[in-house]
């Protein structure tokens, strides 16, 4: 069962990291998803499997948000592609080996950022500012 309280964590962490991205460089990327997968994983739970799978519902969730913003912002500024994408596509050939990449650099890494959030969550516990029901 999904702990909603951690997807929302990973989800406002994933925007906050993106917003100073984009304030810093003008350019969107994959890292703030990344750490809200990661934050998502610590909070969720102290399994690794609750870990990898808050952080791969975050990546989705927040993956409804930003392709669409994405899109809208690489076709109204005619900017590049999110990063790691822009370094990535260009070794394509056909539709499918865009759709596996796309798919794999959009779950896979978030999977195990959100393991890896719970592994953190294992060696050194619950965070202070957590609240009891969260644990």
């Amino acid at each position: 069962m999904a702990r909603w309280h951690a997807v929302i964590a990973g989800l406002l962490v994933a925007f906050t990291m993106e917003a100073i991205i984009w304030v810093i460089s003008g350019r969107l990327s994959l890292i703030g998803g990344l750490v809200g997968s990661g934050v998502a994983g610590y909070v969720a739970s102290e399994e690794v499997t609750d870990g990898a799978w808050h952080g791969l519902l975050t990546a989705l969730s927040w993956g409804i948000v930003l392709i669409p913003v994405g899109v809208l912002v690489t076709l109204t500024r005619s900017s590049g592609l999110p990063f790691p994408l822009e370094f990535v596509l260009p070794y394509t050939r056909t539709p499918g080996d865009v759709t596996t990449a796309v798919l794999l650099l959009v779950t896979l890494p978030n999977v195990l950022t959100g393991a890896l959030g719970s592994l953190v969550r294992i060696s050194h516990g619950r965070a202070a500012w957590m609240p009891e029901d969260w644990a």
